[in-house]
């Protein structure tokens, strides 16, 4: 690169509870990775990027338009024009991008490029933005990019991270507070090498079958509403509709015990997070339909070999689970669980990896 080049850097999430929550105002507690996406270039007339991973992209300084745009292209393309709505002047960008955040396992690899290019892109044209503000740019931008109407927790993870804490988020006030991570607990996500695409996934589908439960609430949030309540509410919708509602309101309620047992003094209830991940896979399973035969036989195994919670992470229909073990055991149990998954015949084959929680986006020095 040229005198004058800035680099900038983005991490992916694993969220650890409180799964399609996030577009019915619910909380969420997301970890930012220490995978993520890096940004390097310099100033220049248009938007040109090239990557490992695809075709370059050549954009003109505001992003042009995101439908003649293709590829990853799409993604810069919407972020660059989501950006020249709120006013950045029309600076491009010439430089490489790279990542080692895997594709299709669920760790928010496009919200990660969304937030780095955006900061990258505002930075060299001096424009500033509240945190939030380009989470819920890049949120936007997703939807315009891939056409699925994704939450902002993704998004707003990139931006808020911070090390050695998870992040709560109220997605409906977006109010957030960071919340301290015991040291002595390892994260390991497992990628069942089941690709998940929003895209071509049944994402959208789910979020119109909570709407419809959504509309019974006379403007109350699910967040709102206790199980038993939901369970009321349940008897008079239809069954699916009754089923989505209840993960989500018991999906609440569980990230709100995770925070209570994580804050606890000496976190004598830390024990009790194995049986609040298993419930909410087996919602997500069950309720809301979206894990698939390959995370389920994950969870099962990271248990087995002596997690201490586990569940799938992420939008589902593929892609990873999340696992919380003691940091002395992390390879081990990656190791256990992926030669077991692996043992079975066909299918694909699983990848762990021991991650770290992570600042948010920033500009490297």
């Amino acid at each position: 690169m040229t005198r004058g080049t800035r680099t900038f850097w983005a991490p992916g999430r694993a969220n650890l509870i409180g799964e399609h929550t996030d577009y019915s105002g619910g909380l969420v507690l997301p970890v930012a990775l220490d995978l993520g996406v890096r940004i390097e270039g310099a100033p220049d007339d248009r938007i040109r990027l090239t990557s490992d991973r695809g075709e370059p992209v050549d954009l003109p300084a505001d992003g042009g338009s995101v439908d003649e745009a293709t590829g990853w292209g799409r993604f810069v393309a919407a972020v660059a024009s989501e950006l020249d709505a709120l006013g950045r002047p029309a600076v491009g960008f010439a430089g490489h991008v790279s990542s080692d955040l895997p594709i299709g396992a669920g760790l928010s690899s496009s919200a990660a490029l969304e937030i780095a290019v955006g900061t990258a892109l505002s930075a060299i044209a001096g424009f500033s933005l509240d945190p939030l503000e380009l989470a819920r740019a890049g949120q936007r931008a997703e939807h315009r990019a891939a056409g699925v109407p994704t939450g902002i927790m993704d998004q707003a993870a990139s931006v808020l991270g911070r090390a050695d804490h998870a992040i709560l988020l109220d997605t409906g006030s977006l109010a957030y507070d960071h919340v301290p991570l015991p040291s002595e607990l390892a994260l390991v996500i497992v990628d069942s090498g089941v690709q998940h695409a929003h895209a071509d996934s049944g994402y959208a589908t789910r979020r119109r079958e909570l709407e419809r439960a959504l509309a019974a609430l006379d403007g109350r949030l699910p967040g709102d509403l206790s199980a038993a309540e939901a369970e009321e509410l349940g008897d008079r919708l239809e069954p699916v509709p009754a089923r989505r509602l209840r993960h989500v309101v018991t999906e609440n309620e569980r990230v709100r015990r995770v925070v209570e047992v994580l804050r606890e003094p000496g976190r004598p209830a830390l024990p009790e997070l194995g049986a609040l991940f298993r419930a909410g896979h087996e919602s997500l399973r069950d309720d809301f339909e979206v894990s698939t035969p390959e995370l389920d036989l994950l969870v099962d195994l990271a248990y087995d070999a002596g997690a201490l919670a586990a569940r799938m992470t992420g939008g589902g229909f593929g892609g990873s689970v999340v696992v919380l073990v003691d940091e002395t055991r992390a390879a081990e149990l990656g190791a256990e669980v992926v030669a077991a998954y692996d043992a079975r015949e066909g299918g694909p084959l699983a990848t762990a990896r021991t991650c770290r929680d992570a600042d948010g986006v920033r500009e490297l020095s």
